[in-house]
């Protein structure tokens, strides 16, 4: 592991270099003022016109805003995230129903003040469902709104940029928040099993943001302790997904050995970084990533 004496003075300096030309692009929430109701992307397989479905559930992570075409504004999903692709590859009709800004609790729920137009995703599962995969739970924690915070605390303190709204990042999630999580998502899958016992359940952790053996960049304005804690949250989510395939039987596709190699400073970054739209979101290549992982796993 590198020295933390000079790390601070390095991502210091790194931070300072940065002309800021965009605001960060995290506005779920001014998108689904004017956007159209949300309802589930349906996409037939072409080549095999095949009768079984493939139902995607979960958060942005997996409806994959920022670039691509958007297929449903309201949840910002777009037609070429790894649901779609994962699709393309095995030959399956796909139903999409992930949307930006869901938790793991809504899988099974629904969201709380949006009952008419989002139903809850596993409502999407029927005795056709061969596939299910699930990406969700950092809404649940506030794992990128945290990042997203002190990211834009750092550049504010520097007069580097104006983003966010000027408040403290909010305190890291303790135990009872990821048991929380973990009866969330047991709870998802159980109600999956019972409306599709034969569909395979696939967990797919969160494509990698931080790690600690990246070296600081200006696309991840954060400090050293800053990107410890990440790392230890992001840890902790991947364990929560391990523990639930664990207890129901479902499979946990894990993104922590890539951590080094795709995070937002990596050699080869799966997400966008600082200034972009949908800030440290998946961009074409770690939407294709996660895809080819997938398959991988499922081919095994």
């Amino acid at each position: 592991m590198r020295s933390s004496v000079n790390r601070p003075a390095a991502v210091a300096a790194v931070v300072a270099a940065v002309v800021v030309t965009a605001l960060v692009g995290f506005a779920l929430s001014s998108s689904r003022g004017t956007a159209a109701p949300s309802t589930a992307s349906v996409v037939s397989a072409s080549a095999r016109n095949a009768p079984e479905t493939y139902v995607a559930m979960g958060s942005s992570f997996a409806a994959g805003p920022g670039e691509g075409p958007i297929v449903d504004r309201r949840c910002l999903r777009t037609g070429d995230n790894y649901p779609h692709r994962v699709a393309e590859k095995l030959g399956l009709e796909l139903v999409d129903v992930t949307c930006s800004g869901s938790t793991a609790a809504e899988l099974v729920t629904g969201p709380k003040h949006d009952r008419k137009h989002r139903r809850p995703q596993v409502e999407a599962v029927d005795q056709r469902t061969r596939l299910v995969t699930i990406t969700t739970g950092g809404n649940d924690i506030d794992f990128i709104g945290r990042v997203i915070s002190e990211a834009c605390t750092n550049m504010r303190a520097l007069g580097m940029s104006h983003c966010g709204s000027g408040r403290m990042p909010p305190p890291a999630p303790g135990p009872a928040d990821y048991a929380e999580l973990e009866a969330s998502l047991v709870s998802a899958v159980d109600a999956i099993k019972a409306r599709a016992p034969q569909a395979q359940v696939v967990l797919v952790d969160y494509t990698p943001v931080v790690a600690l053996d990246a070296p600081p960049c200006r696309l991840l304005p954060l400090m050293p302790w800053e990107v410890e804690q990440q790392v230890r949250i992001t840890e902790e989510m991947s364990a929560v997904n391990q523990r639930v395939a664990e207890r129901t039987g479902a499979q946990h596709i894990s993104t922590q050995a890539l951590a080094g190699e795709h995070s937002t400073c990596g050699p080869q970054p799966w997400v966008r970084g600082f200034g972009s739209k949908m800030v440290f979101h998946p961009n074409a290549v770690g939407k294709e990533g996660i895809a080819d992982l997938i398959v991988g796993a499922l081919s095994v």
